[in-house]
């Protein structure tokens, strides 16, 4: 499974957390990621600018998430039109 279908997946259960805790789901899938070897700006050009994800990857990630540059993720909008539709 690759971001672009863990993305999906977050897509489609994103919702049905809602009323439970969004945050927490994040920073558990985040934190996943991280161990499986994802880097915050791979996962953030996947996840695009989900608040959840973007939080989660505050605390799990050495890297600065603002300054990952969002022009790299517009580029991968014109091939993936159909996988930040969530955002």
């Amino acid at each position: 499974m690759n971001l672009n279908d863990l993305a999906s997946v977050w897509k489609i259960i994103k919702p049905s957390i809602e009323d439970g805790d969004p945050r927490e789901a994040a920073d558990l899938l985040v934190n996943h990621l991280i161990d499986d070897g994802m880097t915050a700006t791979e996962i953030k050009k996947a996840f695009g600018k989900d608040e959840e994800i973007i939080e989660a990857l505050s605390y799990f990630s050495e890297e600065d998430v603002d300054a990952i540059d969002d022009e790299d993720e517009d580029e991968d909008d014109h091939d993936d039109d159909d996988d930040d539709d969530w955002n």
